[in-house]
């Protein structure tokens, strides 16, 4: 069965920075895909938070990303240190790694990271990672 990482933010491609793992290897870019939730700045990179039925939001919001095919098992170790993500301890966890039916493309599963930080911090407009940053670095004047 093909397997999948959903990406979000700093491990879609040209979004990261100099510390980012690199992909190469370890998955596969399939395409642009929307996730349902909202995302939100913890400063440097995103949290994505799902939109839990009964919450009193519609799904309206959807979230940017990158849909990747896993090629090796090694990805899941190299992107759960990333992410900070210790499944033998989750409350200590800064994500949580989980399998969500993705809003687009209809019908497919795929890993992503839940954050565990603040909800209350700056919504990104959109729920595009790469639009925010770049509007966030463009010089003034």
């Amino acid at each position: 069965m093909t397997e999948y990482f959903a990406f979000y933010g700093t491990l879609m491609d040209d979004a990261g920075n100099a510390d980012t793992p690199s992909t190469e290897g370890l998955v596969r870019r399939i395409g642009p895909c929307r996730l349902h939730g909202e995302l939100r700045s913890h400063g440097a990179y995103p949290g994505f938070f799902l939109r839990e039925a009964g919450d009193g939001q519609a799904f309206s919001e959807t979230v940017i990303a990158e849909l990747h095919e896993i090629l090796r098992p090694e990805a899941f170790a190299v992107f759960d240190a990333w992410e900070n993500y210790d499944p033998a301890d989750e409350p200590r966890s800064m994500y949580l790694r989980r399998r969500i039916t993705l809003a687009e493309p209809e019908g497919i599963e795929a890993w992503i990271y839940l954050s565990q930080l603040s909800r209350e911090d700056p919504l990104v407009p959109g729920g595009d990672w790469r639009a925010y940053r770049r509007q966030k670095v463009r010089p003034s004047g």
